[in-house]
């Protein structure tokens, strides 16, 4: 059985790389500020959680989508 990317998926663990890139559309290249992630994230409907775990990653500045994804898992 497999997601479909539904709105479900936003709570960290369960996030597939898929959402991921649909909420981070729009950011032209990484490495890319947390801020501008966050609110870039904030702009494509993520959910509310999603956007204080970029906000509160360790780092101020994501070197790639699998660094946000990390920072989403609470590994940044």
């Amino acid at each position: 059985m497999s997601s479909s990317g539904d709105a479900g998926q936003g709570q960290g663990g369960n996030l597939d790389a898929s959402t991921l890139q649909f909420y981070l559309r729009g950011i032209e290249s990484f490495p890319a500020q947390k801020e501008e992630v966050a609110s870039t994230a904030q702009s494509n409907g993520a959910p509310g959680n999603m956007v204080e775990r970029i906000r509160n990653a360790a780092t101020e500045r994501l070197e790639s989508p699998e660094e946000v994804m990390q920072a989403l898992q609470g590994r940044s």
